[in-house]
C-alpha cells in the first residue's frame, strides 16, 4: 500500500507540473487595451502585455504602458453636395486607437446633415398655338412635371406635349345660276383665304369668300345676249 501511495503522489506532481507548463507554455495571451484619461485630463491608452512568464507560480507575468494623445482637435466643417443637396460636414475628433508605431491617435468622424432645398411654386401650364407649314393646327403645351435639384437649388423640370390636327380642309367651290325674263346671272363663290383661330385649343378654321357674279341680257325676243 505505501508503495502504491508514492506512486500516486508522484503521478500528482507530474501533472500538476505539466498543467503548469501548459497554462505557460500555450499561446501568449493578446494585448489588453484600456481606454482612460489621465491626471491632467489627456485623453491615453493604457496597454497591458505579457512580459514574461512565472514558470513556478505557473501564470504570465504582464506588464503596463500608458500612452497618451495629443490634444484634441477643433472641428472641422465643410459645405459639401450630395444628391443636388446642399450639406454641412462636420469632423470631429471622436475616438482615440493606437497605431502601428503604438503611439495614441485620433480618430475622425463625419456627420453630414443635408437641407432639403424648398422648390418655387409650380409654375402655371403655358400654351402655345401655331399652324405648321404644311396647315396642321398644333397645340404645344408646358407643364411642370418634376424637380430638378442642383447644388442645393430646387428647380422645375418641364415638359412639353404637342398634339396637332389636320389642316383645315378647303371647302368647295360654289355656283349659282339664276334667270329671269331678258337675263340670265351666273353667280360664282371659292374660298380665298383661311384664318385660324388661335384663342382657343380647337384652332377654329375661318374662310373669307370671294365671289363674281356674271349676267347677260338681251332685248325682247332678239337671239343676241351681252353682259349687262
Amino acid at each position: 500500500m505505501g508503495r502504491l501511495s508514492a506512486m500516486a503522489l508522484a503521478a500528482a506532481a507530474v501533472a500538476a507540473v505539466a498543467t503548469v507548463a501548459a497554462a505557460t507554455h500555450g499561446p501568449t495571451p493578446t494585448p489588453k487595451l484600456m481606454k482612460i484619461t489621465n491626471a491632467s485630463g489627456q485623453d491615453c491608452i493604457n496597454q497591458w502585455y505579457v512580459s514574461g512568464r512565472d514558470v513556478a507560480a505557473g501564470k504570465w507575468v504582464w506588464a503596463d504602458e500608458t500612452r497618451c494623445c495629443p490634444p484634441r482637435v477643433a472641428p472641422k466643417t465643410m459645405t459639401v453636395f450630395r444628391g443636388g443637396k446642399r450639406c454641412t460636414s462636420t469632423w470631429t475628433q471622436c475616438d482615440t486607437a493606437l497605431n502601428d508605431d503604438g503611439n495614441c491617435v485620433r480618430k475622425w468622424c463625419d456627420a453630414t446633415v443635408c437641407a432639403e432645398p424648398v422648390c418655387p411654386p409650380t409654375p402655371p401650364v403655358m400654351k402655345t398655338r401655331y399652324v405648321r407649314r404644311g396647315g396642321e393646327r398644333c397645340v404645344k403645351t408646358w407643364s411642370a412635371c418634376g424637380k430638378r435639384l442642383s447644388r442645393g437649388v430646387c428647380t422645375w423640370k418641364g415638359c412639353d406635349v404637342v398634339r396637332c390636327q389636320p389642316p383645315c380642309a378647303k371647302p368647295a367651290a360654289k355656283t349659282m345660276r339664276s334667270q329671269s325674263a331678258g337675263r340670265v346671272c351666273v353667280d360664282h363663290w371659292w374660298p380665298a383665304t383661311l384664318s385660324v383661330d388661335t384663342s382657343k385649343d380647337g384652332m377654329d378654321c375661318k374662310w373669307g369668300w370671294k365671289d363674281v357674279k356674271v349676267c347677260h341680257c338681251r332685248d325682247g325676243n332678239k337671239p343676241v345676249w351681252k353682259r349687262c
